[in-house]
């Protein structure tokens, strides 16, 4: 049984993570943002109001968390960066993952970002987390397709 652990990220576990950021990370960094995975997970860290690492096996696995998309509705923008070997630990890491979430949706009651539509695996990611994506349209610096994805927190009448 894999030992799989969430601790407040730091700029360690950028640096152990750089060197495994999965491709298709990198590519939707550079087609979505023009940005390197450095720029997105210090701007990441710096931003975020929760900012997490995943730790399987004593190895950083992805980094995670949420940034402040507007003072006045109190949404949040969900990002994560992976490496590889999360998919390995994906089954823990949502068990992990999940409650963390439920936390999230205290603080911003709406999570929106985009993912791009060639990432076929944070696509599975976030349907396994419960988001909701949406039909692909162009948008970043390229054009490139980007599915817009969205959480909202329960209400008593959706319970």
């Amino acid at each position: 049984m894999p030992t799989v652990h969430i601790v407040v990220a730091n700029n360690q576990h950028i640096e152990q993570l750089l060197p495994h950021v999965r491709q298709a990370d990198i590519e939707e960094f550079e087609s979505g943002w023009a940005m390197t995975p450095e720029q997105v997970l210090h701007y990441g860290i710096e931003k975020s109001s929760f900012c997490w690492a995943g730790i399987a096996d004593g190895d950083v696995v992805a980094i995670f968390g949420v940034t402040p998309a507007s003072i006045l509705t109190g949404n949040g923008t969900p990002w994560l960066v992976a490496s590889d070997r999360l998919q390995k630990y994906s089954r823990a890491f949502i068990r992990h993952s999940k409650p963390l979430l439920a936390g999230i949706l205290e603080t911003f009651p709406r999570l929106e970002n985009y993912v791009d539509a060639r990432n076929i695996a944070a696509k599975q990611w976030l349907h396994w987390m419960g988001f909701q994506l949406y039909d692909p349209v162009p948008a970043g610096p390229n054009g490139m397709l980007f599915h817009r994805f969205t959480m909202e927190k329960k209400s008593c009448a959706d319970l």
